[in-house]
């Protein structure tokens, strides 16, 4: 019998990471933190440096000497442009289809964002966004999404061309690489998100790894008011010889740092597995000749499964037969590009209008909108991939005859 699409179809499996493998030992490492009464990371009466170790333990995952925690995603890419410094105006490279965060942080970095165009990796074209660059362009920020690295040799060709930063946006893609390197340690600098639908989480939290220790410098301080407790000496507070210079209150809590420690650990073999089933849902499939999103590493990835159909039309009943059947399923952002939002469509800051209204880029929207993305789960069974399988079938077939196929 099949479901009435009025009502909510129960989900076949959960289409979670990081949160799904969470256990006892994740509340073990809380309890310990909490039972230390030290859940600030520069003090406390038992100090476990859980921050501290972290961080160590992350940055060697990235083969980088530096990694930094803070709150939050958007915090890791603020500090980040603060710690490349960033001069008020700068202009930053951004791709259209990304989540605001992106936006936000360059807003809060006093800098100006300009849109490019994405292809049908649904990461920066790197051959679009060099029309783009003029004096005033600082960086440009590649989007790693969904678990994808963006093709970032042909990127960083461009910049290191006109002396442009480049800062690598990996909220989505923790774990994934590009051609045997870490995604986050390409550029000069690398973000990284540990929200709760992230590979792994604390709820909230971010990182951001680089090689420079300059940069690392500005970034550490940036996100302890000036180097509060980073740079003392002696009792004194923000002493320190070094380049001083206000900052934000943007630190990561032992608690997070003791549960990211812990989801550490089962990163790399997650991402296996799930880059695994991927590719043997597309295998099973390609008798179908779907049109997959094209993935410039394949390799390294972290499991995407996203299809390009012909049109939005087509796309909205290939999710609406994927969702009756129990398969998390959507369109990207819906379809939008980060520039369709209101706000930033207007330039409107907190401080004014800082840019003029946004061009519409119609070729990134015609991508987007004709993309599915199935959601894979850190706990799916042979009987869950089986079962994608075989409505990934249907759905295509549901969405052909819609299209008037036969």
């Amino acid at each position: 019998m099949t479901a009435s699409l009025s009502e909510p179809t129960a989900l076949r499996y959960e289409p979670l990471r990081g949160l799904a493998l969470w256990g006892e030992e994740e509340k073990a490492a809380a309890l310990d933190v909490l039972e230390s009464r030290s859940l600030f990371r520069y003090y406390g009466p038992a100090l476990q440096r859980r921050v501290e170790r972290f961080e160590e333990r992350f940055a060697a995952l990235h083969q980088a000497p530096h990694a930094v925690g803070v709150s939050s995603g958007t915090a890791a890419l603020t500090c980040a442009l603060i710690g490349m410094g960033i001069p008020e105006g700068g202009e930053v490279i951004v791709p259209s289809a990304t989540f605001i965060g992106c936006v936000n942080a360059v807003v809060a970095a006093r800098g100006i964002p300009v849109f490019a165009d994405i292809d049908e990796s649904l990461t920066l074209d790197p051959t679009a966004w060099e029309q783009l660059v003029t004096e005033r362009t600082f960086a440009v920020m590649p989007v790693h999404l969904n678990n994808a690295a963006a093709d970032m040799d042909p990127i960083l060709a461009v910049a290191r061309k006109h002396g442009i930063r480049v800062l690598e946006d990996a909220a989505q893609a923790c774990g994934v690489s590009y051609r045997g390197r870490p995604v986050g340690s390409i550029g000069d600098a690398g973000a990284f998100s540990f929200q709760l639908e992230k590979n792994i989480t604390a709820g909230e939290g971010g990182a951001v790894v680089t090689t420079n220790p300059h940069i690392h410098d500005r970034v550490v301080r940036y996100q302890d008011q000036g180097g509060q407790f980073t740079t003392s000496r002696s009792g004194e507070r923000g002493g320190a010889a070094g380049e001083a210079f206000l900052g934000a209150n943007l630190r990561m809590t032992e608690i997070a740092g003791a549960l990211l420690s812990v989801q550490l650990e089962r990163l790399t073999p997650m991402l296996r597995r799930l880059r695994d089933i991927a590719r043997a849902v597309r295998a099973d499939l390609d008798d179908l000749e779907l049109e997959w999103r094209r993935l410039p590493d394949e390799e390294g990835s972290g499991g995407d499964l996203t299809v390009l159909l012909d049109n939005r039309m087509v796309a909205r009943r290939f999710v609406t037969a994927l969702t009756a059947a129990g398969i998390p399923a959507a369109t990207l952002y819906s379809g939008r590009l980060v520039q369709q939002n209101p706000a930033v469509r207007a330039g409107r800051t907190p401080w004014g209008v800082a840019w003029d209204a946004t061009a519409r880029l119609r070729a990134s929207e015609a991508v987007l909108g004709r993309s599915v993305t199935v959601g894979l789960g850190a706990t799916m069974t042979d009987d869950d991939v089986a079962h994608l399988v075989a409505s990934l079938r249907t759905a295509a077939d549901a969405a052909r005859k819609g299209a008037g196929g036969e």
